[in-house]
């Protein structure tokens, strides 16, 4: 049996390499960003994001959920294992059917007919995938998180440098963003089979289908709302403003959210299959949740932050003066990628009570409101209003967090009291470093000075503030360490 101890020590170990892993991929995609910024335009950045858009769109269309049940169920048989490869498979393969011939409907929305190409390309990934399906969620339900970040590490390094060294040295353009996905994807998928090496059996068990299909299926309406409801801007400027404003906003988006996507993101991932074995005790639960936020919020919430204060700065020091219209939207997006950081564990706590239908029937008023605020925001104020109203739009979602805590018997101002300092170390923080900016602008100094002085001031501030008031948490992370 684990002990609270051991699970908490192995939990954390996972978390650690998520949180390490997912900054080296953010470090490895900003550096890879500050090249490829000045080599590329915004309109190549949204032919491949409109691609993407696309091939995302059709996995949520078909996503059961079936990896979910293998995580969550504490004994998993072979005939389990071998029904949900043999099912995903097949998903897969219809997906690479529906993404290489649907193509000219992407074309058709997007009014863009040089997405066909890049569909069909980049749809191969789709087939790679099968590879990994069933290795990649024994090693999440194993908490090898270790193994998976050093392949995703690598991944995104081999992928980042293809992307670099074909934008840099011929004329394909947006081509290089494809090959990149393409030798990413081969690289870590092969890498994962091959660590853990897991072949399947000519076995489909219908018991085993049942309970994976029913585990799965309320996922299922959820992941197609939930989609609709955070690609719903780059649909709406993709459609309406065309490929270079899509482009622009996309990497207004992409920046504050590569820190949420590898950190706070990849934690939760271990958050479900850890909660799993405490499900019984709520109490546990909403402490889990507490120290989960806390300890991913202490990372994020400062970068942000930070970012926000000084994107005015960031942007034509990193990226140059072509991107100088991304600023506004910029600092709003990193508030709205810090408040995501707060509720992306909540699903593991519907999952681990059983009530995966919640977040299904709530994403779909979620989705409204999402399509409200953009459409209206974004018709008055072109891009800076399609971030006002993603901003705008996660006000649901904090409804949806007082249920799951209701859930749990645990009380929402609980929660908000528990992270109350890190929001102020980091408002600190940011304020810090923005009026260090201030000051260094008005005496002239280069761009470069006036960047590298207002962040290291800025960090300095926070880390004062965590030596004194999180001496816990800095405790705690030593001891996993």
């Amino acid at each position: 049996m684990t002990t609270k101890s051991s699970l908490t020590q192995r939990a954390g170990r996972a978390a650690l390499w998520q949180i390490v892993g997912g900054g080296w991929q953010t470090i490895v995609r900003m550096g890879a960003s500050v090249f490829l910024a000045r080599a590329l335009k915004p309109s190549d950045f949204g032919l491949f994001g409109m691609a993407v858009l696309f091939q995302e769109f059709l996995v949520h269309l078909t996503a059961l959920g079936m990896g979910t049940g293998i995580i969550a169920k504490k004994e998993v048989s072979r005939n389990d294992l071998n029904t949900c490869f043999w099912t995903i498979a097949g998903v897969r393969f219809l997906l690479f059917l529906f993404a290489f011939f649907g193509a000219p409907l992407a074309a058709l929305f997007f009014k863009e007919p040089r997405v066909i190409p890049v569909i069909r390309v980049s749809s191969f990934c789709f087939l790679v995938d099968i590879l990994s399906v069933i290795p990649n969620l024994l090693l999440s339900k194993e908490l090898g998180f270790k193994s998976l970040n050093m392949i995703n590490g690598i991944g995104a390094l081999l992928g980042s440098a293809v992307a670099v060294f074909f934008a840099l040295t011929t004329n394909l353009a947006y081509w290089s963003l494809v090959f990149s996905m393409l030798a990413n994807s081969i690289f870590c998928n092969l890498a994962i089979f091959i660590y853990r090496k897991w072949l399947p059996e000519f076995k489909f068990n219908k018991e085993s289908f049942r309970y994976l299909f029913n585990f799965g299926i309320h996922g299922l309406g959820f992941s197609i709302t939930n989609y609709l409801k955070q690609n719903l801007d780059y649909l709406i400027v993709g459609r309406i403003l065309g490929s270079n404003k899509l482009g622009l906003y996309e990497f207004a988006y992409r920046i504050p959210h590569l820190v949420f996507d590898r950190v706070s993101r990849p934690v939760g991932g271990v958050f479900f299959p850890a909660l799993s074995e405490i499900q019984d005790d709520n109490e546990k639960i909403f402490n889990s949740y507490v120290k989960v936020v806390k300890f991913v919020t202490l990372i994020t919430f400062p970068i942000l932050f930070g970012l926000a204060a000084v994107a005015d700065v960031v942007v034509p020091v990193l990226w140059g003066n072509q991107w100088l219209p991304i600023i506004r939207p910029l600092q709003i997006l990193c508030l709205c990628a810090a408040l995501r950081c707060l509720v992306q564990p909540l699903g593991s706590i519907f999952y681990c009570k059983n009530r995966p239908d919640i977040p299904n029937k709530t994403s779909f008023i979620e989705l409204v409101f999402t399509a409200i605020t953009v459409s209206i925001m974004g018709y008055f104020w072109d891009i800076i209003g399609v971030a006002i109203g993603m901003l705008l739009s996660l006000l649901p979602t904090f409804i949806v967090l007082y249920i799951g805590f209701r859930l749990i018997e645990a009380q929402i101002y609980r929660f908000f009291i528990s992270i109350s300092k890190v929001f102020f170390a980091a408002f600190i923080c940011g304020i810090s470093a923005w009026l260090v900016k201030k000051g260094l602008l008005c005496l002239n100094l280069n761009l470069i000075s006036v960047l590298s002085i207002s962040v290291i001031s800025g960090g300095i501030v926070f880390a004062i503030f965590v030596l004194f008031c999180f001496k816990e948490e800095v405790l705690l992370l030593k001891k996993i360490f």
